[in-house]
């Protein structure tokens, strides 16, 4: 794999994610201004509840396929079969437990959470064929199936919403369309790895698989409690309206670290192959790719810091006018994230998902007592709070244990420098710009940005080269140096 396929992928899997849940967050504000705060709320925890309840199905076999299938692309059906049956039996088993528990001792409707619980049960089966796509490189069918989701969801679910139907009605269009979208992903994927006409099922060669994603299962269940445990906490500290509040400002931020989890999803695959091929290659785009993080976060901080509440009043109106404290709150964690999301990536390149188990569940445990401490005090922007907490110091776990031995601080923070300074000039712009509309004032900042990073010499000579070879020779596969910066 060249390195100009790894950008060529990042761009690409980038854009999917700006296409998908750019329709996602317009999805989301349609439920939001329907809805109002209090069943957005609900929505938001029956979400949540039901992300733990899949974590048994997820059990980290994403990782596990982009890791290994990336080295050996043949065993693309062998892993599908193997995994994909052992899900689909933990998903069915999930889901009739969850629902006769719902029923017999939830407090919130148990046709929502089942409902709730019944999609992301089958998104998960959509997000595992999306990661051989990502295992083979071939990033432009993932961008067929996730959407074709994404627009099946916002035309169904705008139609139910205005045919009067509310949150059940909701979710059963989003199952529906994420069924749909699984039954393609599945025809899609049976052509590219070449089924056989009787598949075998070998029992040791599948657990074996399972074994070798229990690390990555620690992995997600430490992830999820951290994601997910603020909506939870603040449902029985807070209220209804309090998550409403939070969901709102933390569907924007879940948004911009979605172009962080684009990127990885091309840069980890790559990298896995470079550690055990070219020690070289895998410093050079590691330190591109870190280089090129902190450029996508800065004008998002900048944004979310100085725009806040016109964002906020512009996608939710003013019932969410509440939210725009959180959202500021929340920029603050952008550039951590993003190179959070960098440092998980080398430690899985690396087979070392023991020690990223360990560090996750030390910053899973941060969070939870955060999230504890600072709601009862600030609810839920206290839970905001122990989220840009969280990240900060999960960023420099990883930074000693991943990222130094590749990047020093000094020459960390010489790669940042220059974007940096950018991202203050185009601060000084967006602040003059306020007054105008909110359009204008986020592309005349961007503009701004740009053409400092230009200017400041942000963007190198190697890197604008890099991307002019990118463009012009989209067919070549040759190897390509990243060059030192």
């Amino acid at each position: 794999m060249s390195s100009q396929k790894f950008i060529r992928n990042s761009l690409l899997l980038i854009s999917i994610e700006i296409m998908a849940k750019g329709l996602g967050v317009v999805f989301f504000i349609v439920v939001a201004r329907f809805l109002g705060a209090r069943d957005l709320g609900t929505f938001a925890f029956a979400i949540a509840v039901a992300n733990f309840v899949v974590i048994p199905a997820k059990f980290g076999f994403e990782d596990l396929v982009q890791r290994e299938v990336s080295r050996h692309p043949g065993g693309t059906y062998s892993y599908f079969l193997s995994l994909g049956s052992i899900k689909g039996l933990i998903s069915v088993t999930s889901l009739g437990i969850f629902a006769l528990g719902a029923l017999l001792w939830s407090r919130t409707d148990p046709a929502v959470l089942t409902l709730a619980v019944a999609f992301t049960l089958v998104y998960s089966f959509m997000e595992f064929t999306n990661s051989f796509f990502r295992a083979n490189q071939r990033a432009e069918l993932e961008m067929a199936v996730r959407l074709f989701f994404s627009v099946g969801n916002i035309l169904l679910g705008i139609t139910i919403l205005y045919a009067g139907y509310r949150l059940k009605g909701v979710l059963s269009m989003q199952l529906l369309s994420v069924g749909a979208s699984v039954v393609l992903a599945f025809f899609i994927l049976k052509r590219l790895a070449g089924w056989p006409e009787q598949p075998e099922w070998q029992w040791r060669a599948s657990w074996r698989k399972v074994a070798a994603a229990l690390p990555f299962a620690g992995i997600l269940v430490a992830l999820y409690l951290s994601n997910q445990i603020g909506v939870v906490f603040l449902n029985f500290l807070a209220d209804k309206t309090a998550v409403g509040y939070f969901a709102s400002a933390t569907r924007i931020f879940d948004a911009m670290t979605l172009i962080p989890a684009a990127i990885t999803g091309a840069f980890l695959p790559v990298m896995s192959l470079y550690f055990v091929r070219c020690t070289s290659a895998f410093v050079r785009t590691l330190r591109f790719t870190l280089k090129y993080m902190f450029i996508f976060a800065v004008p998002l901080l900048v944004i979310t810091s100085l725009l806040a509440d016109r964002i906020i009043i512009f996608l939710y109106k003013q019932a969410f006018a509440a939210s725009i404290p959180a959202l500021r709150i929340l920029g603050l964690a952008l550039v951590f994230s993003f190179w959070s999301f960098v440092g998980q990536s080398v430690l899985v390149a690396r087979n070392r998902e023991r020690l990223l188990l360990g560090s996750i569940w030390v910053v899973a445990g941060v969070h939870v007592l955060g999230n504890l401490l600072f709601i009862m005090g600030y609810s839920y922007l206290g839970a905001c709070w122990a989220i840009c907490t969280t990240q900060a110091i999960y960023c420099v776990i990883l930074y000693a244990i991943s990222l130094r031995r590749y990047v020093g601080l000094g020459q960390l923070l010489r790669l940042i420098a220059a974007p940096a300074l950018a991202g203050a000039v185009m601060g000084l712009a967006v602040y003059l710009l306020r007054p105008a509309h909110l359009f204008l004032a986020v592309l005349g900042g961007l503009g701004v940005y740009v053409g400092a990073l230009f200017a400041l010499g942000a963007v190198t000579p190697a890197d604008q080269s890099f991307f002019r070879r990118l463009v012009a020779t989209k067919t070549q596969d040759a190897a390509v140096g990243l060059g030192e910066d």
